[in-house]
């Protein structure tokens, strides 16, 4: 129960993102980070937009070594020196490795990735968007490597698994589906606000971060039972639980 109000605390905020984004509503969050520019977000986004683009570089430099594969900067930074003088893409360097002796040492590993991501290309053709996302996750090793943190890792997680949610929703409200129309969709909501922090925007915020702030206009989103208040606040046996959920309501209020 307890998992599924996270799960919904964290479909709220993504989802008001997103509505402000396409109706060209500016905001930002106070105390909190934007749901695409989290790490874990720009990580598997950029896996996706490679699998899209194989000459994409940027995207190729930040996943090569995401999760770690023990692929360093010197290694990059010569096959890089080698694509620039060849005029070819990184990634044709990195599956012709054994070919060039600045990067004999990690070969086999530059091509053990390639094949990863001619495998995972190869499924795209056939797979659903949420599916090949599924695999992209598992045969990368980066659901692993967000399992391996622990307890760090669980809202890493749990981002990741809803953006999962963003696809299929994406899948259900189109008849075509497509991955370069899903990251088109995905570049207009994850730009970059440009504009000064003085503009007029709308704050988001949790009721925690609001105590002592006060607004012209408020909206309290999610104000339904199991949510606010919290499962564990309703099913707790503890008085005071309950209490400081009404203290917080009142802080809203």
């Amino acid at each position: 129960m307890e998992q599924r109000k996270i799960d919904r605390i964290n479909e709220l905020a993504r989802s008001l993102e997103t509505t402000f984004t396409k109706s060209g509503i500016p905001y930002r969050i106070l105390g909190g980070q934007r749901f695409y520019d989290r790490k874990e977000i720009k990580d598997v986004l950029a896996y996706l937009q490679f699998i899209n683009n194989k000459n994409d570089n940027l995207r190729l430099k930040r996943i090569i070594n995401e999760p770690k594969r023990g692929i360093g900067d010197t290694t990059v930074n010569n096959a890089a020196q080698i694509a620039s003088e060849l005029g070819v893409s990184l990634f044709e360097v990195f599956k012709r490795a054994d070919e060039f002796a600045s990067l004999s040492r990690a070969a086999l590993k530059l091509k053990e990735f390639c094949s990863m991501i001619t495998e995972l290309t190869d499924l795209s053709e056939n797979l659903t968007l949420h599916e090949l996302f599924s695999e992209m996750i598992d045969k990368s090793g980066y659901k692993l490597a967000l399992i391996n943190e622990g307890i760090e890792g669980k809202e890493r997680i749990e981002n990741v698994e809803e953006f999962a949610s963003t696809i299929m929703q994406y899948e259900m409200e189109n008849e075509q589906p497509s991955l370069s129309a899903f990251l088109e969709e995905i570049a207009l909501v994850s730009d970059i606000d440009s504009m000064d922090n003085e503009d007029d925007k709308v704050v988001l915020m949790t009721i925690h971060s609001a105590k002592g702030l006060e607004f012209p206009v408020v909206f309290l989103t999610g104000l339904e039972e199991g949510l606010f208040p919290g499962f564990r606040s309703i099913s707790s046996s503890d008085e005071h639980e309950i209490e400081e959920e009404r203290r917080l309501c009142y802080v809203g209020i």
